[in-house]
């Protein structure tokens, strides 16, 4: 009697044969699989998807580029901040030619004293008087200093505001030669008086004279 087949039991009986028993190639190893490509480090096998390696590799150098451009830009403004701040110290150094204290108490106080004066004036007289007092203090208690800031003011104007320059230099003049026709009508004005006065006693002498 037959022995019964079992229904998974294949028709002929397949006998394996063996492969090689030798390690897969590391060229093998590494080639793309449907799980992405794999890589071995010290023994340790590192898988890693093509596509996410790409965007994380131009996600890193967009980021490398930015922050080297912001780094560069931070260190040039950081160094464009310190040479305007040492370009300044130096220019205020080279500025004041007087002890700062007590004459600058005393520039503060003469400002304040205005700013007090005008407190319920108009907004323009708050802001003018103040500055006027101030600039009146500094040229009386530090001349020297007044001097040389009068000075690099008016080269600054002359460089960069022409038009402002010469119209300064159009108001001085019309004051100059204001002051100058002021000052000879007073002149003029004492002459004529005192003429008047010697006429007149010349006048008094001779009527006394005639009398005599």
């Amino acid at each position: 009697m037959a022995p019964k087949r079992l229904f998974y039991e294949d028709d002929e009986v397949i006998i394996t044969k063996p492969g090689f028993n030798v390690e897969i190639s590391d060229d093998l190893k590494e080639q793309e699989s449907s799980h992405g490509n794999i890589s071995f480090i010290k023994g340790m096998g590192i898988r890693t998807a093509p596509v996410l390696e790409e965007y994380v590799n131009k996600t890193r150098l967009i980021l490398h580029e930015k922050l080297s451009y912001y780094g560069a830009e931070l260190g040039t403004q950081q160094s464009a901040l310190c040479n305007e701040y040492r370009t300044i110290k130096n220019e205020v150094q080279s500025s004041i030619k007087e002890p700062v204290l007590p004459n600058l108490i005393y520039i503060l106080t003469s400002s304040l004293t205005g700013s007090i004066l005008v407190n319920k004036r108009s907004l323009p007289l708050r802001f003018i008087t103040p500055v006027i007092f101030g600039g009146v203090a500094f040229n009386y208690f530090m001349p020297r200093s007044y001097n040389v800031v009068q000075e690099k003011f008016t080269t600054y104007e002359k460089e960069n505001l022409p038009d402002a320059y010469k119209n300064q230099i159009t108001l001085a003049e019309k004051y100059q030669d204001f002051k100058k026709g002021l000052f000879e009508g007073l002149d003029n004005t004492s002459t004529q008086i005192e003429n008047s006065v010697h006429d007149a006693r010349l006048y008094l002498a001779d009527i006394f004279s005639d009398k005599k």
